[in-house]
Order: structure tokens, then sequence, then C-alpha cells
């Protein structure tokens, strides 16, 4: 009898221990993971949802932009996400409902399809709710599977989605919108360099008249060169955006290509935070009002400046 309860007592911790591996496993096993086919197939039903609202308005015009021929990450996608929730919230505005808050990822090198995924799902929340408050009661038909996605291929649809997110919102998007995440590129920017212990010695350029956005596109790309070269310093991957810089004369740049490259560069501009182990997450955009195109460049020129500064990363 002795022996039994000796033996037994040292059998417990053991049934315990397999009893918590069985727990673990199971959890692990319930984790799913999420490829850009299922994320581009949440893309198609916000588009349903958009498509719904088009009809709702009587808005009969329809936006199919030619699709971007790149090697995009997912990082990009979540950017372009934003882009889009950006959308949705003047969509609330002008309908007379509160502002909500979009808030950043905290910095990666490497974003997963998952994150993407999460995204979409925000997104049509946000589309349900306003269809709720705008009484429209038409539902769209159950998701379709696809096979083969790519990340761009996300983009792609969320980039249209964002275009057509401007008929419902009868504006392009403005430079107010553009200015507010040009300035998270600079708050970021000065974090990088109080954490490099550089002191910013810059000042802002002069402001420049009569800006069109091809302007506002080309300094924008001037910013992603100056990404890149740092990027390059620390061995992290660069993506060719030469897709989006529209080099042609005969190409019209709207301000929805400034917004595009303004948003890629600050998801970049997290993997240098990221491979500078700063875990700070950039604030969310604050409310401008009254700016120009002008007043974008200015800032993009002068943040370019700042990164300037950097001459290696140690």
């Amino acid at each position: 009898m002795l022996h039994l309860r000796m033996y037994l007592k040292q059998l417990v911790p053991s049934v315990i221990l397999f009893f918590l591996f069985a727990v673990v496993s199971t959890v692990q096993a319930k984790m799913i993971s999420i490829n850009p086919s299922q994320a581009y197939a949440e893309a198609v039903q916000i588009e349903k949802e958009i498509n719904l609202m088009l009809r709702h308005f009587k808005i009969a015009k329809k936006i199919n932009p030619k699709p971007f021929k790149a090697k995009l990450l997912p990082r990009h996608v979540y950017e372009k996400a934003y882009d889009v929730l950006t959308k949705v919230q003047i969509l609330r505005q002008n309908n007379g409902f509160s502002r909500f808050t979009i808030i950043s990822l905290e910095p990666k090198i490497s974003v997963d399809s998952e994150l993407v995924y999460e995204q979409t799902q925000r997104i049509l929340t946000e589309l349900r709710i306003i269809k709720t408050r705008l009484g429209i009661s038409a539902k769209i038909t159950p998701p379709t599977t696809f096979s083969g996605k790519r990340p761009v291929d996300v983009f792609n649809k969320l980039h249209q989605i964002s275009l057509n997110l401007e008929l419902l919102n009868d504006e392009e998007i403005s430079p107010n919108h553009v200015f507010a995440v040009v300035m998270k590129i600079d708050e970021d920017i000065n974090t990088i360099l109080q954490h490099l212990h550089i002191d910013d010695t810059t000042f802002p350029p002069a402001k420049i008249k009569n800006v069109r956005p091809a302007d506002s596109l080309v300094t924008t790309f001037a910013l992603m060169h100056e990404i890149q070269r740092l990027q390059r310093l620390v061995g992290i991957f660069r993506t060719d955006f030469a897709a989006f810089s529209k080099k042609n004369s005969n190409v019209q740049v709207y301000p929805s290509d400034v917004f595009n490259m303004v948003g890629m560069s600050f998801a970049e501009l997290q993997t240098i935070k990221a491979n500078l182990a700063i875990k700070s997450i950039a604030s969310p955009a604050e409310r401008y009002e009254g700016k120009k195109a002008a007043d974008v460049q200015q800032l993009l020129r002068w943040v370019t400046r700042k990164l300037r500064l950097i001459e290696q990363i140690l």
C-alpha cells in the first residue's frame, strides 16, 4: 500500500504536465494561418459593400484602375488598408457621423497576412455600421473562395476600393489627410534621430507656390530614396516602387497617387524602427484644416532633410 501511494505521488506531476501539454497543443492547433487568397476574398466583400452604397446614392460611375505590377509585401497591403479606412472615416464625416481613430501597427520588419485580414474585418465592420445608420438593408452575397492570390492582388483590389470610396465621398483625398500622414512620418523620424543621438539641425525649406500632385509625387520618391538608403545600410529587403512613379508625362497624377506613396513611405519607415528595436507606435493622425499641396510638399522635403542626417546606423 505504501509503495502504491509513493507511485501515485510520483505519477501526479507527470499527469498534470501531460494535460497542460495537451491544452497548449489544442490552443496552438486552433490558431488559423491566413494567406493572401483569404485576405483577397475579404477585400472582394468590401468591394460588394461599396457597390451597395454606390447604388444607394445612385452613383452609376465606377473606377477600375490599371493594376500595379510590383512585388509588394503584406506591410504595403496593410498600409493600403489604412488608406481605405481614412476614406471610410471621411464617409462617416460627410454623413454627419462621429470620427474614429485609426491606429497604426507596432513597427515590424515583416507583417503577416493575418494582420492584413484583420484590417479587412475592421473595414467591413465600419462599412456595415454606416449601412445600418443609413438604413441600407441590402445584404451582400457570401464570400467566394480564391486561390493563388499574392499580396499585390489584395493591394490592387483595395486600391480600386479606395478610389471608388472617393466617388462615394464626392471628393478626392485632400491635402489635409496627406499632410496628417506626413506628420506621422515626421514623428517617427524624430524618434529615430533621438534613438541614434543625432541632433536635428535642419530647418523647413521655403514653400513653393503652385505645387501640382506630380511635383509632390516626385518629392515623395525622394523621401523613399532616403528610406531605402537606410534599409540598404542595415540589410533590409527593398521594394521596387517604379510602378508607382508615373514618369510618363502623358499620365495624369492625382492626389490619391501622392497619398499612396506617402503611405508606402510610412510602411517602409517602420522597418527601420523595427531594426533599431524601437517599439513605439506612431500616434494616430491628427486632424488638419486648410492645408494645401504646397504645405504637403514642404513638409515632405523637410522630413527628407532630416533623414539625410543619418549617415550610418550602428
